[in-house]
């Protein structure tokens, strides 16, 4: 019986010895495992740190109130005021557009569809005197009148404004009619390769008129200028004309003047009022 106790007693001990080294390890295990999941978890808060930390970095860099950057300034557009000094517009009558601008202006064109025609100052970079701003119009015709100017300030910006002005006829005489009463050999041959008896040898006409109208816009006088030009009317064919479906008015204040010529095929043409000059009429006589 005691032999049997003692194996007995010593089984157990063994037994508890190998539980006791288990329950060691185990321990040891579970510090390693501790210390693993510590240094996870402040690893990670570490980088939450440092990316909280480049966030706001990055956005003080970003920001706009810092002090050592400076916006640009604002540009300020060119800004440019028209104002007529009439209410309504006639034929032939002129007037004149004011110019005001929130900076100086270097140039002032009028744009048309074929040429342009300009108001320049003498030097560059510096502004239109005065009196360059004061723009000079006068129209010849009946209906909507469009004129389109485009300004240039000092530093070159530009602008392009645009101004419609619908042209009454107030006191203006309308022409109805012209008749060729006679000219100089106006039955005789105006063309030499043709025979005498040929009626192409006779006049192929062509008239117009002439009238005061306003030209560039610096200039405030109007002078002569071509106001109406007929097509070409072969070898005498017409002498007197239909003209009230031209609407041709003429202040009662302007002068007229008239031109006649032979038309030839080269596109010159032959004086038929062999250079008088004084073809005019003053309404006012």
């Amino acid at each position: 019986m005691v032999p049997q106790l003692r194996k007995f007693c010593a089984a157990c001990g063994l037994m508890t010895s190998c539980l006791v080294q288990f329950y060691r390890k185990e321990m040891e295990l579970q510090k390693e495992r501790i210390k693993l999941g510590m240094t996870q978890f402040i690893t990670s808060i570490m980088i939450k740190k440092l990316i909280v930390i480049w966030v706001l970095a990055l956005s003080f860099a970003c920001s706009t109130d810092s002090p050592e950057e400076e916006l640009p300034a604002p540009v300020q557009s060119l800004e440019v005021s028209l104002t007529p000094s009439v209410s309504e517009v006639f034929v032939d009558v002129p007037f004149t557009v004011k110019v005001q601008a929130n900076e100086g202006l270097y140039e002032i064109s009028r744009i048309f569809e074929n040429r342009v025609e300009s108001i320049t100052s003498l030097n560059p970079g510096t502004a239109l005197q005065a009196e360059s701003l004061n723009l000079h119009f006068g129209f010849g015709f009946l209906g909507t009148e469009t004129v389109v100017l485009e300004f240039t300030s000092i530093t070159g910006k530009k602008l392009t404004k645009t101004l419609n002005f619908n042209v009454k006829r107030g006191n203006a005489v309308m022409i109805v009619g012209f008749k060729i009463n006679a000219f100089h050999n106006m039955n005789g041959s105006w063309d030499q390769e043709y025979e005498d008896t040929d009626p192409n040898r006779l006049a192929d006409i062509v008239f117009g008129f002439r009238k005061m109208r306003q030209g560039h816009i610096s200039n405030e006088y109007p002078a002569m200028s071509p106001w109406f030009l007929s097509p070409v009317f072969p070898n005498l064919q017409l002498t007197e004309f239909e003209l009230a479906h031209k609407e041709l008015y003429i202040s009662e204040n302007s002068r007229l003047e008239l031109g006649l010529i032979d038309a030839d095929e080269d596109g010159t043409g032959k004086d038929l009022t062999m250079g008088y000059r004084d073809l005019g009429i003053n309404f006012r006589d």
